[in-house]
Parts: C-alpha cells; sequence; structure tokens
C-alpha cells in the first residue's frame, strides 16, 4: 500500500472534478473528455495503491497511463485553438493522438516498440511549442503555464527519478493534475 500514489491520485481526482464540474461536454468537449480520462486514470491509481497484489490492474493500468501521457496537452491545445482566432490549428493537434493508436496498438498485442516513444516526445514537444505560441499570440500566461507544467511532467520526472527512485511517477500523476486544473481555469475565466 502506497500513500503517496494514493494522494497524488487523490489531487488527479479533485483537478478532474473541478474540470467535470466547471466545464459542460457541449461549450468544451475535448477538455471534458481529458478530465474524464484522467478521472478513470486517477481511481485506477487509487485502486493500485490500496491493492493487496502489486500487480493489480497492472495491464489496464498501463493501458491508461499510456494514454494520458499523450492525451491532456493537445485536447488542452485543441480547446484553446477552437477559442482563438486560429481555430483551424485545432486539427492539427487530433493527428496528435495518431501516435497514441499505434502505442495503444503495441501494448494491448505485446508487440510495443521504442519507435512510439520516440514518436510521443515529439508529439509532447510540438504541442508544447503549440501552447508557447499560442501564450505569446493570445497573451494569456496560462497557456504558457500549462506547457511548462506537461514539459515538466514529461522530462522533469524522469530527471527527479533519477535522484530520488520512485517519485517520477508521482510527479507526472501531479502534472496531470496541473494541466487539467489549469486547463478548466483557462477556459473558464476566459
Amino acid at each position: 500500500m502506497s500513500y503517496a500514489e494514493a494522494v497524488f491520485n487523490l489531487l488527479l481526482i479533485a483537478a478532474c472534478c473541478y474540470a467535470m464540474y466547471s466545464l459542460t461536454p457541449a461549450d468544451n468537449p475535448y477538455g471534458y473528455i481529458a478530465a474524464s480520462f484522467c478521472f478513470v486514470h486517477g481511481t485506477l491509481g487509487i485502486l493500485r495503491a490500496f491493492a493487496e497484489e502489486a500487480d493489480e490492474c497492472s495491464r489496464v493500468f498501463i493501458v491508461s497511463a499510456s494514454i494520458i501521457a499523450v492525451m491532456p496537452l493537445p485536447m488542452a491545445n485543441i480547446e484553446f485553438y477552437l477559442k482563438s482566432d486560429q481555430s483551424g490549428m485545432a486539427i492539427v493537434h487530433m493527428l496528435s493522438f495518431i501516435p497514441l493508436l499505434y502505442d495503444m496498438l503495441g501494448k494491448m498485442c505485446d508487440d510495443w516498440d521504442t519507435a512510439t516513444d520516440t514518436l510521443k516526445d515529439l508529439v509532447l514537444i510540438g504541442n508544447v511549442l503549440s501552447a508557447s505560441y499560442l501564450a505569446v499570440q493570445a497573451g494569456n500566461p496560462l497557456y504558457g503555464g500549462i506547457a511548462a507544467i506537461a514539459f515538466l511532467g514529461r522530462y522533469g520526472a524522469a530527471l527527479i527519478n533519477r535522484f530520488v527512485d520512485g517519485l517520477g511517477p508521482h510527479i507526472t500523476t501531479l502534472s496531470d493534475a496541473g494541466v487539467i486544473a489549469l486547463m478548466t481555469y483557462a477556459l473558464t475565466q476566459g
């Protein structure tokens, strides 16, 4: 049983509840979908934290973690670009889900390849740059904050995990919670 894992997943669930309460599926469908997926992932994380066996829900959790590694930032970018005067760019962010499809097929068929991780990293970097560009263009620093949180959640977590073994996944979960919460705040206050 890991109390730290439970606490970080509770923070993710709280951010998702805030998002699902504040956003409506009709007005912000992409943000709502991202919050819903993160909510399910956080619930799986809590179940794993209090499971008696270490491999409880392991395959489902791996698939869910793979989805959450890609989904929140592109969904936030889609919502932000749809609100901006450059709404045509939102479709470009839908292409971010193609590597996710390959990754999912590889993980479900036990045919995983490191090339999909490289492709997912490139997608994340492209989405970080896109959110940063929109932050400058729209003059909204929250977009840049979301990009920074997503970047630090992916690469900062790996760096921290080298120094403190086992802390990286918690940083990633906290990053996902931050992306969902800031996305919701940016969409409701704008």
